[in-house]
């Protein structure tokens, strides 16, 4: 992790995290996040290894129930809409 600036806020996080920052972030030991990971519970990485948090905090909400699951994961999201005709009931 770089040092951050000197004015930097003592309780701030970087937006995108390493493997060992992240797991810390989700409250679990880096083997359990990485379980975690491959089981599609948390985010996978970017293509440079480190986590996004806005990310990380959708799969805690999900995994706690506040938020449903995204509707890019659903099925009926892929369907196509058909247009009802003007007047249909």
């Amino acid at each position: 992790m770089p040092k951050p600036p000197n004015n930097w806020p003592s309780n701030a996080l970087p937006r995108r995290l390493t493997r060992e920052w992240a797991s810390f972030y989700c409250g679990v030991s880096p083997n359990t996040f990485d379980g975690k990971v491959e089981a599609g519970e948390f985010p996978k990485p970017d293509h440079d290894g480190k986590y996004d948090r806005k990310l990380l905090d959708e799969a805690i909400d999900r995994i706690n129930g506040i938020t449903a699951p995204s509707p890019a994961n659903e099925s009926w999201a892929v369907r196509p809409r058909t247009r009802r005709r003007a007047g249909a009931a």
